[in-house]
């Protein structure tokens, strides 16, 4: 009987790591953005308000929660596509640095062979953005934290530069905006600056080519129609006829449909990918990277949901009014697929 256990493992790792060599061929490959709620380690960090992440806080975040939590996030991530691992993969709420490579050491996410890229900002609780990609499918050319604003404390702007094998290069932006913490129009003005460097830094790349390929990806705490998104950063609802030289919002239509990617009174769409016309104008075949769909996907698995006391089902997210719950974030990813 163990015997045929153990034989079971191997069979099945073996099985996983040639699926993985394979698609390393593959004519496409995911991107996803996914906020993780909080991901933190159990240390205290002087320079941060991270009290509510320790072992004597009321949510009592011991190790064992960590890892706990650890699991479930790579959990969602494996789940999103368990036979090609996505190539490139943004979070936001992460800590630090070493708690971002403990989800790649910890969980299955190990089989993608992960680089693991976070600068970290200013934030007060200390809370960043973070970017994995796959170094089998990309190769690392640069990095650089951008800070998001001048007039308070915030997390950077990530921008990687990756290029695939054909030396085609994406210019990714991860984000994290201001919060709505205090209201959402006493507050919209610091998403507006922060919007307003995230443009400086596209229209620099739109200058040296239109054609450039960028992926904007984030918690923006605004909806595709905000102010922020829509009139400050310029971010338009996908055309029939997309221009290089623009963006355009692939959160558009999950929107208007009614979709959310978190739960507070009702669905809102804050977490969403924004490209450049480029990477929508081309046809596959061509051997140049597209997105063939004019919209992103939102993951939702009724393993990741528990309903409420509406009877809706919405994300089952790890704590709450420091009340420990236990589950995987208050966020659902999303994603989009990068076709040749």
């Amino acid at each position: 009987m163990y015997h045929r256990f153990f034989l079971l493992i191997i069979l099945t790792t073996l099985a996983t790591l040639i699926g993985f060599a394979q698609n390393l061929k593959a004519k496409e490959f995911k991107v996803v953005f996914y906020n993780v709620e909080n991901l933190y380690d159990t240390v205290d960090d002087p320079h941060t308000n991270d009290n509510e992440y320790l072992p004597t806080s009321k949510v009592g975040w011991t190790t064992e929660r960590m890892y706990h939590k650890i699991h479930n996030i790579g959990k969602v991530l494996f789940s999103i596509d368990s036979i090609n691992l996505p190539a490139v993969i943004g979070l936001a709420e992460v800590e630090n640095k070493p708690v971002l490579e403990e989800l790649v050491i910890q969980t299955r996410l190990r089989y993608g062979h992960y680089k693991a890229i976070l600068e970290e900002g200013s934030d007060p609780r200390g809370i960043d953005v973070g970017l994995l990609f796959r170094t089998e499918i990309l190769q690392y050319i640069s990095h650089k934290a951008i800070p998001s604003s001048k007039s308070f404390r915030s997390r950077f702007i990530l921008y990687v530069k990756l290029k695939d094998a054909k030396k085609d290069t994406f210019h990714i932006f991860v984000n994290h905006w201001k919060s709505r913490e205090g209201g959402a129009k006493e507050t919209e003005i610091k998403r507006i600056e922060n919007a307003e460097i995230l443009k400086q830094s596209v229209d620099s790349l739109f200058r040296e080519n239109p054609r450039v390929n960028i992926i904007i990806m984030g918690d923006f705490n605004d909806e595709p129609g905000n102010t922020s998104i829509a009139v400050t950063l310029g971010a338009k609802k996908p055309e029939r006829k997309p221009t290089a030289g623009s963006l355009y919002d692939l959160l558009w239509d999950p929107f208007a449909n009614g979709e959310g990617t978190l739960f507070y009174k009702d669905w809102d769409v804050f977490d969403q990918f924004i490209v450049s016309g480029n990477l929508l104008l081309k046809k596959r075949g061509k051997g140049r990277p597209v997105i063939l769909t004019p919209y992103a996907f939102i993951f939702k698995k009724d393993w990741m949901l528990y309903k409420n006391n509406n009877g809706a089902m919405i994300p089952n997210r790890t704590s709450s009014s420091k009340i420990y719950f236990g589950g995987y974030s208050d966020h659902l990813p999303v994603y989009t697929i990068i076709s040749y």
